[in-house]
């Protein structure tokens, strides 16, 4: 199927919708304030596994085939596991997504699968980095780039002939770095609501237990 950058890029967008309020709603549980602290229980671990490698099978599905290769936003749910809960978390998600794409063939079968397994631990390692905190908007993005990138070499490493590879790099390297880093960015933008609001919450207990003494 040919397609357009701004064809793909519409229904990346649309899929990225659909994972960013999974996300929202994940965001607005009971378990994210202890999954923002690194405080995360197995059970919470076991369910952001779950949710986020579902969210990955749903970008697989819903991508776009273009010779071979699909068009997806499998990586964005990958990377938010790990950033949001740590490696075994990114790798847990990335596994199940991984799995899944293993299933589907095609040209990019193996480049994408091991790219998958990547989205998560990449996530993960970060977030060791950060000293199991979330990373914050410009390094999840920065993430969500380079990711991209590392998926299309992996694409241009493995894939033969190499002709066929170069074209589906070149065809939907822009719209899915766009749309990757779009649902990043998105996403930061909620975290960061959210811990701005318990910062307030914190600030008003403090003014009222120092108002109690």
């Amino acid at each position: 199927m040919d397609l357009s950058i701004l064809t793909q890029l519409n229904v990346l967008l649309q899929l990225m919708c659909v994972i960013i309020v999974a996300a929202y709603l994940l965001t607005r549980s009971r378990i994210f304030p202890e999954i923002l602290d690194g405080r995360a229980t197995l059970i919470d671990k076991i369910i952001l596994v779950l949710l986020f490698g579902g969210l990955s099978i749903y970008g697989s599905v819903s991508g776009i085939d273009f010779m071979g290769s699909v068009v997806n936003v499998r990586d964005l749910g990958l990377m938010l596991a790990g950033l949001l809960a740590g490696p075994w978390v990114g790798l847990g998600a990335g596994l199940i997504g991984a799995a899944f794409r293993l299933t589907m063939g095609g040209l990019t079968i193996y480049a994408c699968s091991v790219a998958a397994l990547f989205a998560g631990l990449f996530g993960g390692i970060i977030w060791l980095w950060k000293k199991k905190q979330f990373a914050g908007t410009k390094i999840a993005v920065i993430l969500a780039i380079l990711m991209e990138v590392f998926h299309r070499v992996l694409v241009l490493l493995t894939v033969t002939p190499f002709d066929a590879a170069l074209t589906v790099v070149t065809r939907v390297f822009i719209p899915m770095i766009l749309a990757n880093a779009i649902g990043m960015y998105v996403f930061c933008i909620m975290v960061g609501e959210i811990q701005q609001e318990r910062k307030l919450q914190a600030e008003r207990d403090s003014l009222i237990h120092d108002k109690e003494q």
